[in-house]
This record gives C-alpha cells, sequence and structure tokens, in this order.
C-alpha cells in the first residue's frame, strides 16, 4: 500500500502544479485584458473628437428642465449642443443647498455627480476613502482594480503622488464644459413657515462657494461654470396652487415671496462676483422683460407670471426665456464652448453650424450626412481634412 501510495505522489503533485500553472495564467490574463480595457478608455488618440459633457446641478426646477411637455430649459440647452456635448441632468426636486452638498459626500452622490469623470474615481488626495469624497470600490473587478492601482496590495503604502498625477490627467480628460448650479427657490423659504427648508443667507453663500469648489477640484479648472439666480415668486398664483392642492387646509401664509427670492438671487450675485464667475439673474431678467406692461389681464397677476406655471416653478415660457437666455450669455462669457447656428436655417445641428474651439471640433462628432461622398465612403471617414458638400 505504502509502495502505491509513494507511486501516486509524482502524479498528484503534477495535477497541483499544472492546476496552479492554470490559475497563474488566468490571473495574468485577466490583468492584461483589464490594462488594456483601461488603457482603450483613458488614452485615446489627442487627434481624435470628443464629445463634451454639459452637467446641470441644482433643484426641482432643474430636474423638470427636460420635460418635454413643458420644453424644459435643459432640453432647449441639449438641442443646442446636439452632436457637440451630452447634457446631464442632476437636478434634485425638493432639495436645498445644505441637502445637496450632504448628498455628494454619500458614495451614491459622488459617483453621481462626479462619476463623469470615468469609473475610476479618486478624491483630490488620491485616497478612494477619504471621508470628503467617499467611494466604495472595495469590491471592484479586476478592471477597476488594473486601472486604480494593479501592482499595489493591501498592505503596500500608496503613493499619492502618482494618485495626484492620475486625477490631474482625470481633469484634463473628462471633458466636462460647463457647469451650472442652480439653487436657491427652497434655500429662501421662510423661516418661520418652512424651516425644513430654510437656510439662511450667510451659509447659503458658503454652500455655493463649497459646490463650486468641489467641481473645480473634481472637473478642474477648465471646466467653465455658471450660476443662477431663483426666480421671481408670483404670490397670486402661489395662492392659487396652494388652494388647489391642499384645498380647505391651505392657510393662506406664503412660505416663498418674491422679496425673499430676490434676497437670495442678491445672494447668488454676490457669491458669482467674489468667484468671477457669470451669473444668469433671472430674478431681474424675468421681471425686466415685461417693463412697460399693463396690468390688463383679468386675474391681476404680474406680466411676468406668464413665466411660471404655479408661481414658482417654469411655465413652457418660462423654459424657453432661461434656455435662450442662458445660451446667449455662454456665448457671450464663454465663446470658445458656444455654438453659432446654421445663417440660413438657424439650427445648431447641420453642416453650417459651428462649435467653439474648446468643443474640440468646428463641426462636431463624425461627418455630417451631406459631407460624406457615397462614392467614396471610406476616405470621406478617413481623411479629416476632406469636407464635400453635397447639393441635396
Amino acid at each position: 500500500k505504502k509502495a502505491i501510495d509513494l507511486f501516486l505522489v509524482p502524479f498528484i503533485l503534477l495535477v497541483i502544479i499544472t492546476r496552479m500553472t492554470a490559475d497563474a495564467t488566468s490571473t495574468a490574463n485577466a490583468s492584461a485584458l483589464a490594462q488594456k480595457r483601461c488603457l482603450s478608455s483613458t488614452s485615446a488618440s489627442p487627434h481624435l473628437s470628443k464629445r463634451g459633457k454639459i452637467i446641470l446641478l441644482g433643484d426641482s426646477i432643474t430636474q423638470m428642465s427636460f420635460s418635454a411637455t413643458l420644453s424644459g430649459w435643459g432640453s432647449y440647452v441639449a438641442d443646442v449642443y446636439q452632436r457637440r456635448c451630452d447634457v446631464y441632468n442632476r437636478g434634485m426636486s425638493g432639495y436645498n443647498t445644505d441637502w445637496f452638498l450632504r448628498y455628494l459626500k454619500s458614495d451614491e452622490g459622488y459617483h453621481d455627480i462626479f462619476g463623469m469623470m470615468g469609473d475610476a474615481i479618486t478624491s483630490k488626495t488620491g485616497d478612494k476613502n477619504n471621508s470628503e469624497a467617499p467611494i466604495s470600490q472595495k469590491d471592484g473587478d479586476a478592471s477597476e482594480d488594473a486601472c486604480s492601482n494593479s501592482n499595489t496590495n493591501t498592505n503596500t503604502p500608496v503613493d499619492t503622488t502618482a494618485n495626484d498625477e492620475s486625477m490631474e490627467e482625470d481633469k484634463k480628460t473628462n471633458n466636462v464644459k460647463l457647469v451650472t448650479i442652480f439653487f436657491g427657490a427652497n434655500d429662501s423659504s421662510s423661516k418661520e413657515l418652512n424651516p425644513r427648508h430654510h437656510v439662511p443667507i450667510p451659509r447659503f453663500e458658503s454652500n455655493l462657494k463649497e459646490i463650486v469648489q468641489k467641481c473645480r477640484e473634481s472637473f478642474g479648472d477648465e471646466t467653465k461654470i455658471i450660476l443662477i439666480t431663483p426666480p421671481p415668486v408670483c404670490h397670486k398664483s402661489r395662492l392659487e396652487y396652494q388652494i388647489q392642492r391642499y384645498k380647505e387646509k391651505a392657510t393662506g401664509d406664503l412660505e416663498r415671496t418674491l422679496s425673499l427670492s430676490g434676497a437670495y438671487a442678491e445672494a447668488v450675485e454676490r457669491v458669482a462676483k467674489e468667484l468671477k464667475l457669470p451669473c444668469l439673474n433671472i430674478w431681474k431678467d424675468m421681471q425686466e422683460s415685461m417693463e412697460g406692461e399693463e396690468k390688463n389681464r383679468e386675474d391681476g397677476k404680474e406680466p411676468w407670471s406668464v413665466y411660471l406655471s404655479d408661481g414658482l416653478h417654469f411655465s413652457r415660457e418660462g423654459n424657453l426665456f432661461v434656455g435662450e437666455r442662458l445660451v446667449d450669455l455662454i456665448a457671450a462669457v464663454y465663446p470658445d464652448i458656444a455654438v453659432s447656428p446654421c445663417p440660413f436655417t438657424n439650427y445648431t445641428g447641420n453642416s453650417s453650424s459651428k462649435g467653439g474651439l474648446a468643443l474640440g471640433s468646428e463641426g462636431g462628432i463624425g461627418p455630417w450626412h451631406d459631407e460624406i461622398d457615397h462614392l467614396d465612403v471610406e476616405d470621406s471617414f478617413t481623411n479629416s481634412t476632406k469636407k464635400i458638400k453635397v447639393n441635396l
């Protein structure tokens, strides 16, 4: 029996060695594949055009900006930037700046907002477990490990210098062209009537500055930022909405007023001026656009109330107003990411429209259909200098 056992030993060892070799080969192949995926996703040719990103941060007025039935202002921006930038709506209905900042400091919020940089997200210190930017990648797959630190185990000190350099490179390639920050409609609620949403003006200003700082840290200083003020409030429309929603429980007291929203609009302007950022003051612009108009409406509401569906949120007219004003402001202060429409059709989605230099390609992503030679399709896609115009 011992002789038989000794006879089997070499075969058992052979099986073990074969299995270990196979496992090692499989692990090496998986690592190589992960590295290849990482490189292919982060090392694209600098000569290739890359679709930009526009991120809209805010409360319900931003969340509702993609409304099809109300011609949302966010969808207006997306229409202008078709084939040049993707527009990401990150509006959070009912949020004030306190709650939004808390959301940014959660795993879910940090990934949701700053995940525009890609899957491998690090904090400004290069520490994926940093409390200021908590990230949960402990259970990540092989491709995440390969992209972050393929040669590091849990017992090896992390070289944060390399991570810092990697993050700086991420900022250069994330391609976030513009961030709009649009808060104040909830923060400006009455302290006495709505303490749940109310944020004092000093803290509101501090919160805005922190949101701007976090955007710059994550997206880089090259990313353009625009602050937007809360809109004016139509008292009569708000009271009508209150009765419609709460029926006999309606109090007749206004949690949001024109004067309160005006004070927070001024606060947004102060922050924008201090940070040297452009500000779209729709509180002022909406009212000034109707100056001189008579109160000839049978309901007795201010003329500018036409911009509001319930005295606070935008109607179709209000969405178009904000969309147009925002696009005009971008053209005025950030011409390198502006889009000029076709001079004949006033359309921004054809070959005669022009994009700013910072958008990476004047014409947009891919050749336009009237630039493709049907007799030499291959050359139309490979010869970037060849631009034909097909008479259609």
